[in-house]
């Protein structure tokens, strides 16, 4: 008797997470993630998460939404998703962890024609103003780093169009999404200098606290097979040809 009501317990918990409803959100990162032309959500992350979805039959939608509003939606309600997030030290026990599936590098840019030269945060900090992404990891990092001249924005493309004016000395971006900024924005990736490379980090799909752990080994397994069974390397491939695959998860954050 005791064996069928363990065996029935263990079925009915199965069952539950299985139908585990889950808040799944995404900001405009392109070619992380983006709106596609359908509305739907597209680009590398995205496609990553629909798999791991597909394998593990979940069908909650994944909503797009501004980076602050994901975040805190992610820092106060269980059953929270929000991709693609850097893992670094002061966030490593805010969140539960399903990746890594990208490694990305976060640099300090300038207009082409600038003679600005970057050698060291300590001469970044020196500058009038730097553009970040508010509730981003460049802010977040930077400011507690004791940077006192971040000029915070609600968009990276606002960051963009300021460097251009000439509103702000600095922007801080990412290699991975310039061409699409620059053009969004009407610029072309030419049109700005790269002056120093400030920070390397791994992106993961991020869980809250709340979420039953076992939905997010489940979420990692799947993810797991994707890399084991080749499909994670080919829709990288298809999205960044020329990047090497993201290296296994690092415990130095």
């Amino acid at each position: 008797m005791k064996i069928i009501l363990l065996f029935l317990a263990g079925l009915l918990s199965s069952g539950m997470l299985l139908a585990q409803s889950l808040s799944i959100y995404y900001e405009d990162n392109k070619p992380l993630q983006f709106r596609g032309a359908d509305g739907k959500p597209a680009g590398f992350a995205a496609d990553v998460v629909r798999e791991i979805q597909r394998r593990t039959d979940n069908t909650d939608e994944i909503q797009l939404v501004p980076w602050a509003r994901g975040l805190n939606r992610l820092n106060s309600n269980p059953n929270t998703l929000l991709f693609s997030m850097a893992r670094t030290a002061e966030r490593d026990n805010l969140y539960q962890w399903i990746g890594p599936i990208f490694d990305n590098s976060y640099a300090l840019y300038v207009k082409a024609d600038s003679p600005l030269l970057i050698s060291n945060l300590e001469d970044a900090k020196k500058v009038a103003s730097i553009g970040v992404y508010r509730g981003d990891v460049r802010d977040q990092v930077l400011t507690a780093l004791g940077f006192a001249n971040l000029d915070r924005s609600n968009s990276n493309l606002s960051n963009v169009k300021k460097l251009m004016a000439g509103r702000i000395s600095l922007f801080a971006g990412s290699p991975t999404n310039l061409q699409a900024l620059a053009e969004e924005a009407g610029y072309r990736t030419t049109d700005f200098k790269l002056v120093f490379v400030f920070m390397h980090k791994q992106l993961y799909v991020a869980a809250s606290q709340g979420t039953d752990p076992a939905l997010v080994a489940r979420w990692n397994d799947a993810l797991g097979q994707m890399k084991r069974d080749k499909t994670f390397e080919k829709t990288f491939k298809h999205y960044f040809p020329n990047l090497d695959l993201p290296g296994p998860a690092t415990s130095v954050y």
